[in-house]
Order: structure tokens, then sequence, then C-alpha cells
């Protein structure tokens, strides 16, 4: 059975940083209650807590890949510190978020490279700077076309570990 019914968040958390000095957090729950706590509210001690506890699950939560987004094989110990190393080169770099265009067409990334299968007269650069002006809905269109669809089919069947595949399947017999 399915159903159309749309769900609602039990809480919905907002980060208001209209004043950076003094951030304000509000959390808004379902049955319409609601907290709100600014950084002014904390203690010193608790406030780099809190900062502390933010950064560690942003860089942390950046390695909880399973696959290799280039290969599609399972991610690799190097994988995951490359996806934390992004994150913090970017906090370090005054970036909380990925700036737009960021990591939705990876120089690797599966569109990419059919695209310069398919077109093998287009320069790489060329490519990108076409993937590049793309919405991510535009290259989820792109991806569609039966001849780019077939292209990135073949790359990742070419990519796939089979005995990693069948040691994911086994896993399913210890499930109860």
């Amino acid at each position: 059975m399915t159903t159309d019914a749309k769900r609602t968040a039990a809480i919905d958390a907002i980060v208001d940083m209209a004043n950076p000095m003094n951030g304000h957090l509000i959390l808004n729950f379902a049955n319409g209650a609601q907290i709100s706590i600014y950084m002014s509210d904390l203690t010193p001690d608790i406030a780099t807590q809190a900062t502390m506890h933010g950064l560690k699950q942003k860089l942390v939560d950046a390695a909880a890949i399973s696959r290799n987004p280039d290969t599609g094989r399972s991610a690799t110990i190097d994988d995951k510190y490359n996806a934390v190393r992004e994150v913090y080169d970017r906090l370090i770099s005054g970036q909380w978020n990925k700036g737009r265009g960021d990591g939705t067409t990876g120089t690797g990334g599966l569109l990419f490279r059919a695209l310069c299968l398919h077109y093998p007269t287009k320069t790489p650069e060329a490519i990108r700077a076409f993937l590049d002006k793309k919405t991510p809905k535009e290259q989820a269109a792109l991806r569609s076309v039966a001849a780019i669809a077939k292209i990135i089919d073949t790359l990742k069947a070419e990519n796939v570990d089979n005995d990693d595949a069948e040691s994911m399947l086994d896993e399913l017999n210890d499930v109860e």
C-alpha cells in the first residue's frame, strides 16, 4: 500500500545568523511548541563545547559515504579521509557549505565522463564549462538521454566490484 500523504517533520531547526556574533537556533515542533536559544545565552565553556560538537559532526558526517562517487566501488578509508579533508579545507577557508557547482559535477563524475566519451572532439574543459552552467535538474535530464544513459551504465558496470557486491548480499543472510 502506498500513500501520498506528506510527512510532517517532528522538529524543524532554523539557524539564524543575521547577527553572526550571536547566532540563534530555533526549534519548531510539530505540536506548535518552540525552543529558542542564542549563543549569548550559553556560558563560554558550553558555547565552546557546542561549537566543537558541531565541527566534529560536520567533519565526521563527511566520512559517512558508502561508495566512491566516481567509481561506484565501496569507499576506502582514503575516500573517507578525502571527503573529510574537503570539508576541513572549506571550513578553514571560511566556507560552511559548498558553493554552487561544487560537487554536483565533480571532475570525475559519471555524467562528465560520459559526455567526454560521447563527444570525443570536445575538450574536457569545454564539457566542464558546459556542465557548470547546468542546474542539477538539467544535469539529471542529460543523464536520462538514451545515448548518455547507456554510456553511464557501461561506466558503472566497469567500476562495480562484483566480489564486493556479493559480500554485501551475504550481509543480508545475517539480518534477522
